[in-house]
């Protein structure tokens, strides 16, 4: 990721490779990096719901549920329709997804 920044410092993509590496971060249990590349995905522009459902999930892993809880908001406000299911899902291997979200305060359907 730091080598594609470097080459690329202003690639259209970087926030949604941001939002890729918060996922790969959120996948070995480091909250903190997942906090920063999520924000670094938003930061770029990449305003979807993916990135604050990244922040969601490592906030509530981390039981830091109040922060959980303003990014779900924000994730449900660009994505309405956002469930528990449909991230299960989006993301059948990474039973970690459900547990975050569910602790954030996430509709199962």
């Amino acid at each position: 990721m730091a080598l594609a920044t470097r080459l690329s410092p202003r690639d259209p993509n970087a926030g949604a490779w941001h939002d890729f590496a918060a996922e790969a971060e959120l996948g070995l249990g480091h909250f903190d990096a997942a906090i920063d590349e999520a924000n670094k995905a938003i930061d770029a522009g990449y305003r979807v719901f993916l990135p604050y459902t990244m922040l969601t999930v490592a906030y509530a892993l981390d039981g830091k549920l109040d922060q959980a809880k303003a990014a779900l908001s924000e994730a449900r406000r660009l994505n309405p329709k956002l469930r528990v299911k449909s991230m299960r899902e989006r993301y059948p291997d990474f039973p970690w997804m459900a547990e975050g979200l569910r602790k954030a305060g996430l509709p199962e359907e």
